[in-house]
């Protein structure tokens, strides 16, 4: 007789006992009304999860398999034929069970996959409870289920810390600051280097959106309606501002610190700010060594009441906290860095220098300074920045620090003569063809220019690093270059060339971002056909994708 293999199909002939041999003989299993049930085993008794190592093995459940025997030795029964379920709960008792069919006779948990089944059965985020659990064994329905022992093991969940949100650019996207909760109330504050009339959004960690209410059009009221609302905008004057949004009571305020003074040796220095670095500095000579603990401000606060009419803005002062050690008489540089949830000083030896250069310029609208068109960059710090954008014929412009302090505009009757002053003309495209530039300003003599980008080539070693194979188009509704790459052969990468001119290069400065000059080249992680694409706005920051297809 041949042996028979029985599978799940056929629970029905061997837990129902019936007769293969018109019931003259009766086929029986042993081994599992027995209650032998097998050990189970953790690997930690107590765990704290956590969600920056989510896909890290968090427990190990292991128990042994029933060893199954038939009465009948041409029968088999192959060990699947029992099914192992385990058993999650909150109680000794297993009345509020989380019930889960498992192959083999082990089975691993990450830090997320345990925390959704601890969220799910309803374990309360960030506090200490016991999780039960066991294994089910299950051989048929006619049959009572086995148990296995049952382990303690006590978990610290964790869930969404509403502790911090993130203030987003006009695009939403775009991260340029922090804000701050640590009571978790919905009430979050942070400084935020801010440019006259910038727009922003804020978000918070749960994804929740806010902006201003579009509904009511009124300055510093709060909506999470992503339908109708607003950016939120900041008042004219550029500076440091303590931003505090309350989202319970759809309310937010900029208090701006116009005035930063700190004390040494019973003598006041003044702090100058700098709104791309968002921070304050100052310079100072010490008598001896000393500390230096505090500043005091003088601020303006814009409210719901005010909107962001100068006048109306509040008038008062503010002291903020900190820690600066002097070890010795001399000529120090205080800095304090106001980004983070606590503010950040550093001291160095020597003193602050005049000086006028800035790590950006922006090409602005005339009529709207917070309209930006691109940055420009000086990757030598020459006073020579360097910027991409496309230019409609006779377009008008200006560049403008990021502070707004300085906007450059065309001496009067001298186009490519920059003028600072407030009788500067536009800058203007003398040409009535769009077409997409490299512009220049050079603030080391006050002049400016710019030259058509007309062939962008990715050049490297699938190409044999020619320069007429694979070159970029530009998408003017999206703003961005973009090709199809076949990329067939892999070892030193490849680069960006500019107008057939090795000099006008763009390497990779790290992970999607590339620099105009020197650099690394982008190496594909495996060959294959990819579509590339660059957005060249921000000339120190030039954005970069390669999606395989």
């Amino acid at each position: 007789m041949k042996r028979l293999y029985i599978y799940c199909s056929l629970f029905g002939l061997i837990l129902g006992m019936m007769s293969c041999n018109d019931d003259k003989e009766t086929i029986t299993v042993a081994g599992f009304q027995d209650g032998a049930s097998s050990e189970l085993t953790a690997s930690q008794t107590s765990i704290e999860l956590n969600a920056e190592t989510a896909g890290v093995a968090a427990l190990t459940l292991s128990w042994g398999s029933y060893n199954l025997g038939i009465s009948d030795e041409n029968y088999h029964l192959p060990d699947e034929m029992v099914n192992n379920y385990i058993e999650l709960s909150t109680d000794a008792s297993f009345n509020n069970i989380e019930s889960t069919l498992i192959q083999g006779n082990s089975r691993s948990y990450t830090h997320v996959e345990l925390n959704n089944l601890t969220k799910k059965i309803g374990f309360e985020p960030w506090k200490a409870s016991p999780l039960y659990i066991r294994i089910k064994y299950v051989l048929g329905n006619n049959l009572a289920p086995q148990y296995s022992n049952a382990l303690t093991v006590n978990i610290i969940p964790y869930g969404i810390r509403m502790n911090s949100m993130e203030m987003l650019g006009a695009d939403q996207e775009t991260v340029t600051g922090y804000l701050y909760s640590p009571a978790e109330d919905g009430v979050y504050q942070g400084f935020i280097g801010a440019s006259g009339w910038m727009n922003a959004y804020f978000k918070e960690n749960d994804g929740t959106m806010w902006g201003n209410d579009g509904v009511v059009g009124t300055a510093f009221l709060l909506s999470n309606d992503a339908t109708t609302f607003w950016n939120i905008w900041y008042p004219g004057v550029a500076g440091s501002y303590l931003t505090t949004v309350n989202t319970v009571t759809k309310q937010w305020s900029a208090t701006l610190l116009s005035e930063l003074t700190i004390t040494v040796d019973g003598n006041p220095i003044s702090m100058k700010f700098s709104v791309p670095q968002n921070t304050w500095s100052g310079s100072f000579a010490a008598s001896g060594a000393c500390t230096i603990t505090s500043a005091t401000a003088t601020t303006k606060a814009y409210t719901l009441e005010t909107s962001t009419d100068d006048d109306a803005a509040i008038s008062g002062t503010l002291n903020l906290d900190f820690y600066a050690s002097i070890p010795k008489a001399g000529n120090y540089i205080l800095k304090l860095a106001m980004g983070s949830e606590e503010i950040e000083a550093t001291l160095e030896e020597g003193e602050i220098e005049p000086s006028s250069y800035f790590n950006y310029l922006e090409m602005i609208n005339p009529d709207n300074w917070n309209d930006v068109k691109c940055r420009l960059y000086s990757p030598e710090e020459d006073y020579v920045y360097r910027g991409f954008y496309y230019a409609w014929g006779w377009e008008n412009f200006k560049f403008a620090t990021e502070d707004r302090e300085t906007v450059y505009g065309s001496v009067p009757e001298s186009l490519y003569e920059l003028d600072p002053t407030g009788a500067a003309w536009n800058i203007w495209m003398d040409t009535e063809n769009s077409a997409f530039y490299m512009f220049t300003a050079n603030l080391a003599d006050n002049t400016w220019g710019c030259e058509e980008i007309t062939k962008v080539s990715v050049s490297g070693d699938f190409n044999n690093w020619a320069l007429d194979t694979d070159m970029m188009e530009y998408d003017v509704d999206a703003k961005i270059w973009k090709i199809t790459l076949d990329i067939n052969f892999i070892e030193w990468g490849m680069n960006i060339i500019l107008n057939d001119n090795w000099d006008m290069k763009l390497t990779k400065k790290n992970d999607g971002v590339m620099q105009y000059g020197a650099g690394n080249n982008i190496v594909p992680s495996e060959m294959g056909v990819y579509l590339f694409t660059l957005n060249m706005y921000d000339m120190g920051n030039i954005i970069y994708t390669l999606e395989k297809q």
